[in-house]
């Protein structure tokens, strides 16, 4: 800024100006009239100036000068001031206005830039003006661009905190007598804030980026800064969070002692103790301290670190200051901001089985409020409350009863109870005053997040607003609210990460002084969106509050994050604290076990299915060309397919999907023999099915050959296809019959039976089905009589083939007669149910019309008298019964009709030969019995309207909407529909809604109002009025006489329009049956040539090929119904004499292991036992493995199969995740003896292993796991049919039963259960129905077991059915967990021992627990765990079998085998020279 002394010094820029007139002149003006005041009275001026719009502030916030810009306008060719003269003054924005812009001439990418000078505000006496001025790009730097953009935005000091803005300093000098220049300078300041609430406006967020990007790019958190990371991992929080340091903190906390706990602490639960009273502004001393041993105050040592997100930088003038690019505000004290952050409470996360509860509990018995006021202000409700050393503690439902016996536990002396809610403690307000003193008596009231949900509406006082009615209802307020609470702490508080839910703004609300959020799990998916619940509850602002910060927080300042939660949060895990906690250790199990033969035909035929509906062959490999693994469809149906294998291997029934594949729709399907015989069902079905479609492709041939004039090889095809239906047909009926008499006698059971509906209704089901393939094959029958009879007389008839009357002619029309009457008997068995049905109905309408019994519509009475008063509604009634009268007459008319149109003989009463267009001629008919049914319904109903006085909605819609079709020409008839409505209308008797006269309704109604006036009348002394009366009476029970006659009337003929209607659809029914059976034996329309023949070849050998697999499918099936319980004798392969566990059954049930039978089919084509003819399609694969169980190695985790890499496999170490079992211990548990039906392989073995237990581990209770519930579901069942205790998460006091009842050995615990928090350390063993992997479930679900307070050693049995999914996903888990142990064990020794392993494993299994996005875990679009994309394809296919060529080798080297095919090619020699 030059002196106001000196000569100016002007830089020559190239530079024009641009302006009105006398724009120079009146600037030199304005400048001139503000006064040269000191900086304190100019920026007081300013504030007195202000317009008046913005409000005046209090109290000028002090700024910080950022940065200094000047520029030197050009000189203008003006005489204003006196010669080398120079005007100067400061801070000038409060009444001159700059603006900035670019100058868009030529090219706009060497556009310049222009400054506007101008007035701030309009004056009276200084006229305004214009003033522009060009900069050259070149010359317009970054930090004088953004300090001109901030002067342009925000000229002048709002006086409000966090404020930046710019001091325009401005200078104008008359250089010479002729040239006048003016220098501006820019001060670009930053208002200083008392609080972290920055100023969030638009503008002023602009300006701060600007700033920042320009003066300090060094910092994040600005545009142009680093891009924001979309979601953060859990493992952020998890880094984050404070661990106590142990060397500083253990010496001084080894005299800790809580009074009253019961538990002893760990060394790392006192340091938490400690963490956590220091938190609440305590701290725990010992002896040496200045104030003794005891609880003490505690104040934080006030540090010179800047506070969170805060920096250290420069102004303008090299002075320092401090700067929170988070908040966007800037101070030269930080101390206000270090108290600001200090809250009263935090996070306590510590991880799963930790003991969480006792030290809260240590928290409370040691940390008591201080004895002060019984009344105490709350700042964040503003009212004075009830003051109390209680802690409230927010549980989950489902967690309340623990929280109960665990403090009555652990703390007996601490006075406990819970708040069941308003409703159930007080139900008045006098009821509510001792509820209010009672909890505050308390040292813990416990009560639950639906307590809080259902709360929140008396949480808040009564609106006062004026009400119209004097009395108003006793408002009673939650009594949650109305006590200052010492501490309050939300367990399980991941359950209100969602901020904006009802429990979690209450317990926002809650008044206390301390806040406590309690979670092992913190973070579930998204650090931004799960840990602002938590500070939203401890009132951690503006964090909890402000959108903006918190998203810069979670997405960009990872550094101001890890601070801010390294001071409110605290977490130890077991791998951290192994050495200080004595929890017995942990033995794991992996049980593998084999399918049954029928689970394992399940199976694979489920996986065959499957695999193909994702495109892929049993190998995986992909069928066609173009696959496509990232295409959504097959990714959906990749996991659909896993999620049903699964299912499939823990049980049948599990799942909807599979459910309806079995065919089951009634009832549980539990054992494996209902198993089987669904299977069977389904398969003899499928054969029948095959076996129809097969033979009408034949009849199909068979067409095809008589359209190309080859009658005879046409008769040969249909009459073999005549002779097989001949047998299907009988078969079927036998079927029938036999599911009749089996109905007959199971009615007989049923009365002694409790579940007799579903029973009938299955066994109605099983009738039905018996019927429909008993049609199925009559069909087929009618379709091959009608096509021989057909034959017969294109044979008979051609001259060619057949010499009219001779002897063969005469056999050929017989039989064509013959054949004819046989079809039409078929026809007419097809055709009997329907027929039946529709002669039955039209029997009732001729029985009906015969007797007469059709509703008689009464004929309307007119009153003999009438009296003055009355007479205007007799004459109301005599013209609502003329109209009933006549449309009586069309009504009468339209319904004799109709039943005369039902009554028409079907087309077999009548012996006519079958057209083939039956069904189209009956339609003609159908149209016209529609049209008259629909009038019919809307005039019934208009009758109803007259009588009952209401209209029916209805049934007008439904005649308007009848209408309107027709007059469009739509519907059936649609000229006869509106020829008979326009009679409708015509005969429509005139009801009116609110007119009283207009119906019977209304005329009863207007005849009681007068009877009553006249009442009065008469006891008034009125004779008039007695005479009056009586005629009234007499009126009003004609009327009610009338009333009741016709709506009798009426509603019997809606009760006839649907008998109509059913005769109706009975009758079309009927004809479409016909129709159908006639379409069935029409002309062939297809193409008829050679090529036409060879495709339709084609299609019959395709369907031939899957018929015989059908057939060999079932074939295994009824042997696995009929075969022995020696499964070893059954598994001896015929040819080479040895066992087998892959093999092959033939259709005429033979056995023989896959290799063999390979061999052998090469060069024979039968049976190498009964030598029956066979073909690939009649062979069917089965796999038969021993029944034993095994336990898993830990070098079985691999799924190698190379013999050198087994080998390997066993040499190295690798780290103990699972551990051996005792063979002896397994045979034990598999010998013991189910009696009782055999459910699966995995529900047995289960069963099994819990009664072995009970000899084993006396009184030992389990803990069962399953990512299903329904399959909890079916082992509840079991274990019920073995008397095996069990209860659930799902049941009333499931927990509290598990926990004390000795009888109860099993807990159910499914994936979707929120079983966070739970504590089940009275059970000691984990069953892990399924591999899983998430590890991050199955971990969950050990840690209700495997944690503090435990006294027994944790023992976890993993099950896994050999050959399934679940061997390729427990290999895929066991290697990531064996990935996680080497993160956590780098640079340890390899050789490590087990007490090291297993805390490698504790630090492995923590690792999981963080990285894992919790939320996401179980899937949307399927019942099981979400499974990642990249993962499906290993899961299904991982464990694909041992290729053919491989078992081929091994078995050639068998001698058996080699001497079998020898004998048997010795044999086949001699059979060719003989």
């Amino acid at each position: 800024m030059p002196s106001a002394k000196g000569v100016c010094r002007r830089p020559k820029l190239p530079v024009f100006v641009e302006s009105e007139p006398g724009s120079l002149a009146a600037l030199v003006e304005l400048v001139q009239s503000i006064p040269l005041l000191s900086k304190s009275d100019a920026e007081t001026e300013a504030l007195e100036q202000r317009p008046a719009k913005r409000p005046r502030t209090g109290r000028s916030p002090e700024a910080i000068c950022i940065a200094r810009e000047s520029v030197a306008l050009p000189a203008s060719a003006a005489t204003i001031l006196p010669e080398n003269s120079v005007v100067s003054r400061e801070n000038v924005g409060s009444f001159v206005a700059l603006a900035l812009g670019k100058s868009y001439l030529g090219n706009s990418a060497q556009s310049d830039w222009h400054l506007w000078i101008t007035p701030r505000a309009k004056s009276r006496t200084i006229p305004g003006f214009r003033l522009g001025y060009t900069i050259r790009k070149d010359d317009l730097t970054p930090k004088l661009a953004a300090a001109l953009r901030t002067a342009a935005t925000q000229g002048f000091d709002p006086g409000r905190d966090g404020c930046i803005w710019a001091a325009i300093n401005i200078s104008i000098c008359q250089d010479g007598a002729a040239s006048v220049g003016i220098d501006l300078g820019i001060e670009l300041r930053w208002n200083e804030s008392a609080t972290a609430w920055g100023n969030q406006t638009t503008p002023q967020q602009t300006l701060r980026n600007a700033l920042l990007a320009t003066w300090y790019p060094e910092l994040p958190l600005h545009e142009g800064a680093r891009p924001a990371v979309s979601t953060w991992s859990p493992q952020v929080f998890y880094e984050a969070a404070h661990v106590p340091n142990k060397e500083t903190m253990d010496a001084e906390l080894s005299s800790l002692a809580v009074p009253h706990l019961q538990a002893s602490l760990f060394p790392f639960q006192r340091r938490a103790v400690q963490w956590l009273l220091q938190r609440e502004g305590a701290q725990w001393c010992d002896a040496s301290a200045e104030k003794g041993q005891g609880v003490q105050p505690y104040t934080p040592s006030r540090s010179s670190e800047p506070p969170i997100s805060f920096v250290k930088v420069q102004d303008a003038d090299g002075a320092t200051f401090h700067l929170s690019p988070l908040f966007g505000i800037v101070t030269r004290d930080h101390s206000l901001f270090h108290l600001s952050q200090n809250i009263r409470g935090g996070v306590l996360a510590e991880e799963m089985g930790l003991g969480k509860t006792v030290e809260i509990a240590a928290l409370i018995l040691l940390h008591r409020r201080p004895e002060g006021p019984s009344q105490v202000y709350d700042p964040y409700l503003g009212q004075q409350l009830r003051a109390t050393s209680a802690t409230l503690i927010v549980a989950p439902s489902s967690l309340l009863d623990q929280w109960l016996s665990e403090l009555h536990k652990h703390a007996p002396e601490l006075r406990v109870r819970s708040y069941p809610g308003l409703k159930k403690a007080a139900r008045t307000k006098a009821g509510e005053e001792e509820l209010v003193a009672d909890l505050a008596t308390h040292d813990v009231v416990i009560t639950t997040y639906e307590i809080l949900r259902t709360e929140l509406w008396s949480a808040f006082d009564k609106p006062e607003r004026s009400t119209r009615s004097l009395r108003q209802l006793e408002r009673i307020k939650s009594p949650l609210v109305q006590i200052s609470w010492w501490r309050v702490c939300i367990d399980e508080a991941q359950m209100v990460e969602n901020w904006t839910n009802n429990a979690a703004k209450l317990a926002k609300i809650i008044p206390r002084i301390n806040a406590w959020c309690i979670t092992g799990t913190p973070v579930k998916d998204d650090v931004e969106k799960d840990l602002r619940g938590l500070l939203t509850f401890l009132r951690f602002e503006p964090y909890a509050s402000d959108t903006k910060v918190w998203k810069l927080l979670t997405t960009r300042d990872k550094q101001s994050f890890g601070k801010l939660f390294n001071m409110i949060s605290m977490r130890h895990t077991k791998s951290l604290v192994r050495s200080e906690i004595t929890i017995p250790p942990q033995r794991r199990y992996v049980i593998t076990m084999p399918f049954s033969a029928v689970e394992e035909q399940h199976y694979q035929s489920l996986f065959k299915d499957l695999a193909a509906s994702c495109g892929l062959d049993p190998q995986g490999n992909p069928i066609q060309e173009g696959w496509n693994p990232e295409d959504p469809s097959v990714q959906y149906a990749m996991r659909v397919a896993l999620d049903r294998l699964r299912q499939t291997a823990l049980h049948p029934e599990v799942g909807n999907r599979s459910r309806r594949a079995l065919g089951q729709k009634i009832g549980p399907m539990r054992t494996v023999e209902e198993v089987l015989n669904a299977m069977l069902e389904q398969s003899d079905g499928a054969i029948r099915t095959d076996q129809r479609n097969l033979l009408a492709l034949r009849l199909t041939r068979g067409q095809i050959l008589a359209g190309l004039q080859r009658p005879r090889d046409a008769l040969e095809v249909w009459e073999e296809v005549r002779t097989k239906t001949s047998d299907m047909v009988t078969e079927c009926r036998n079927q029938l019959e036999q599911e009749i008499k089996e109905a007959q006698k199971a009615d007989k059971r049923l009365s002694d039976e409790a579940d007799n509906d579903e029973r009938e209704e299955r066994i109605a089901l099983r009738i039905g089905e018996a019927r429909r393939r008993l049609r199925s094959a009559l069909e087929i029958q009618h379709r091959a009589v009608f096509f021989c009879s057909n034959a017969y007389f294109s044979i008979k008839s051609n001259a060619d083939l057949t010499e009219p009357d001779s002897e063969e002619f005469k056999r050929l029309e017989k039989l064509e007669t013959k054949g004819y009457d046989l079809a039409r008997a078929i026809r007419n068995e097809i055709l009997q149910e329907s027929y039946g049905k529709a002669k039955e109905l039209m029997g009732r309408l001729e029985k009906s019309a015969r007797q007469q019994r059709f509703a008689v519509i009464p004929v309307s009475k007119s009153v003999d008298q009438t009296g003055l008063e009355s007479r205007r509604i007799a004459e109301g009634l005599e013209h609502l019964g003329t109209a009933l009268d006549d449309q009586s007459d069309q009504l009468d008319d339209w319904r004799e009709y109709v039943i005369q149109l039902l009554q028409k003989p079907l087309v077999d009463e009548e012996n006519d030969d079958v057209t083939g267009e039956e069904y189209e001629e009956s339609t003609k008919l159908q149209d016209e019995i529609v049209v008259y049914l629909q009038v019919l319904r809307a005039a019934v109903a208009d009758r109803q309207a007259a009588i009952s006085g209401q209209q029916n909605n209805l049934a007008e819609h439904e005649a308007k909407v009848a209408l309107q079709f027709a007059k469009n020409g739509e519907g059936p008839s649609p000229e006869k529909l509106v020829e008979l409505f326009e009679i409708r209308d015509q005969i429509r008797p005139p009801f009116t809604e609110g007119d009283p006269l207009s119906s019977f309704k209304g005329l009863i109604s207007e005849l009681r109002g007068l009877s009553a006036k006249l009442r009065h009348d008469v006891v008034a002394g009125s004779g008039r009025a007695t005479a009056e009366l009586a005629i009234a009476s007499h009126l009003l029970k004609a009327i009610q006489k009338q009333q009741t006659e016709q709506a009798k009337a009426a509603t019997t003929m809606e009760q006839e329009v649907e008998s109509f209607t059913d005769t109706l659809n009975a009758r079309l029914e009927f004809y479409r049956q016909l129709q159908s059976v006639s379409d069935m034996v029409a002309e062939y329309e297809g193409a008829v040539d050679d090529a036409a023949l060879a495709t339709a070849l084609r299609h019959e050998q395709t369907m031939q090929t899957g018929l015989a697999t059908s057939e060999s499918k079932h074939r295994y099936l009824v042997h696995l119904k009929e075969a022995d319980t020696n499964l070893e004798e059954q598994q001896l392969c015929i040819i080479c004499q040895s066992t087998f566990t892959v093999g092959v059954l033939t259709v005429c049930g033979h056995k023989f292991c896959k290799s063999c039978i390979t061999l052998w089919f090469r060069a024979h084509h039968n049976c190498p036992m009964c030598k029956r003819k066979l073909q690939p399609s009649n062979l069917h694969d089965i796999t038969l493995k021993p029944q034993g169980l095994k336990v898993r190695s830990e070098s079985d985790h691999g799924g190698s199969n190379s013999p050198t890499q087994t080998q390997h496999a066993h040499n190295r170490k690798v780290p103990g995740i699972y551990t051996e079992f005792s063979p002896e211990k397994l045979a034990a548990i598999k010998n013991i003896e189910l009696k009782g039906p055999c459910y699966t392989t995995k529900v047995d073995t289960l069963i099994r292993h819990i009664l072995w237990l009970r000899t084993s581990d006396p009184g030992a209770k389990s803990i069962v796991f399953s990512q299903y519930k329904e399959f909890l579901d079916v082992l509840a069942a079991a274990f019920r049919r073995y008397r095996i205790g069990c209860t659930s998460f799902d049941k009333a006091h499931g927990i509290t039963r598990f926990k004390e009842d000795p009888g109860t050995e099993v807990f159910l615990l499914h994936a979707r259960a929120h079983a966070s928090g739970l504590n089940l350390v009275n059970a000691s063993h984990v069953f892990l129905c399924e591999p899983l992997v998430n590890t991050a479930l199955e971990l969950q679900a050990i840690a209700r077991v495997d944690r503090i307070g435990q006294q027994h050693e944790t023992t976890v049995w993993l099950y896994i059915v050999d050959g399934t999914v679940e061997e390729s996903i427990y290999n895929l888990s066991v290697q990531r967990r064996l990935e996680h142990m080497g993160q956590s064990s780098k640079g340890k020794s390899k050789e490590a021992a087990p007490d090291q392993l297993e805390a490698g494993l504790d630090e492995a299994n923590s690792l999981e627990m963080q990285q894992a996005q919790l939320s996401k875990l179980m899937g949307k679009d399927v019942s099981g765990e979400a499974v990642d994309k990249k993962d499906l394809w290993t899961c299904l296919f991982g464990n694909a079998a041992r290729s053919q060529l491989e078992q081929e080798e091994r078995l050639v080297n068998n001698p058996a085998t080699r001497a079998f095919l020898a004998a048997e090619a010795a044999e086949e020699r001699q059979r060719e020279e003989a």
